[in-house]
């Protein structure tokens, strides 16, 4: 015999059952999602300077592009990392830096709509998202004039200056190379070296051409690291006793430059020179224990630099959450 009570019971299982397995149903029929956390700026502080990293995306390449000497053996190193052996893929960490009263860009990323490659061209979004806007920027200082470094500072057209305040401030051997009348024998068609020209030509009513090693503002200053470029620059932040280095490519893939930072990098216009400034760079960060922001390493690129042997080793910073 089944009493009421049973019954009502079972029954009041039988539909919570019934609810159940429709509310299953309906989250299995909901669509799946390709989109997944894209974060593209990254604040902390450097004593009393904001230092805001800000994504442009990232960028691929063919290995063999990269290290065309040694293959094999920078796959291998990829291999230990976990990463796809076949092609590389670089991050573009762009800065802004409030110093000195100023806000400084350094380096604009490879441009929008694609102008380098379909990943790029992110940072006028992460600009907004960091709670500027363009016209609120009063310097780009640029390291050197590689499509990456330099494209952003103007539209798709390279017709329009997108940062319509800002004083551009660049290495006077850099500019004087690109500009130089044998520039397309001495560089790869693949640099597109025309529209390297054409940027530099649209900021030259407002730039500021200087030495390597010169204060670009209180607290900002340049240091020559030549060899990827003839005028590539990396640049110091100095606040108080704290420091930030800003690598630009003086190193850009974080599992073969660190390991063997002697070895000659695809895109160095001159390798043993880029090589002496590399090894040079990586000695100072690590004997100093400076904080180091990567231009090229996996987003937000901020770590420290520690010998291993003749070698070195990245060693990313513990994510800093804002106090706010």
């Amino acid at each position: 015999m089944i009493s009421r009570r049973h019954f009502c019971l079972t029954g009041a299982a039988a539909a919570g059952a019934v609810s159940l397995s429709s509310a299953i149903t309906a989250i299995a029929q909901a669509p799946v999602s390709q989109k997944s956390a894209q974060p593209g700026f990254y604040r902390f502080n450097v004593g009393a300077s904001e230092v805001t990293v800000l994504s442009d995306g990232p960028l691929n390449f063919p290995i063999k592009t990269l290290f065309p000497g040694h293959i094999e053996e920078a796959q291998k190193e990829l291999a230990t990392h976990f990463l796809p052996q076949d092609h590389v893929a670089l991050q573009q960490n762009t800065t802004l830096i409030r110093v000195g009263g100023k806000l400084v860009l350094v380096d604009a990323g490879s441009g929008p709509g694609g102008k380098f490659q379909p990943t790029a061209g992110r940072l006028l979004d992460y600009i907004a998202a960091a709670g500027y806007r363009p016209d609120q920027i009063d310097m780009v200082l640029i390291t050197h004039g590689h499509s990456d470094h330099l494209w952003g500072i103007s539209d798709l057209q390279n017709e329009v200056l997108l940062f319509p305040n800002a004083e551009f401030v660049a290495d006077e051997t850099e500019v004087k190379f690109w500009n130089s009348p044998e520039l397309t024998v001495n560089v790869s068609p693949a640099l597109k070296p025309d529209v390297t020209r054409a940027n530099l030509k649209l900021a030259a009513p407002r730039l500021r051409l200087i030495k390597a090693g010169a204060e670009v503002l209180p607290g900002l200053t340049t240091i020559s690291t030549p060899g990827h470029t003839p005028g590539h620059m990396s640049v110091l932040l100095h606040s108080g006793n704290d420091q930030l280095l800003l690598t630009s490519d003086v190193v850009v893939n974080y599992p073969v430059d660190f390991a063997h930072p002697e070895w000659p990098f695809g895109f160095d216009q001159d390798k043993p020179l880029a090589a002496k400034s590399r090894i040079a760079f990586l000695d100072r960060a690590a004997a100093d224990r400076t904080l180091v922001s990567g231009y090229h390493l996996p987003f937000p690129g901020v770590g420290h630099i520690v010998r291993v042997g003749n070698a070195f080793h990245w060693e990313p910073a513990s994510w800093m959450w804002p106090s706010a």
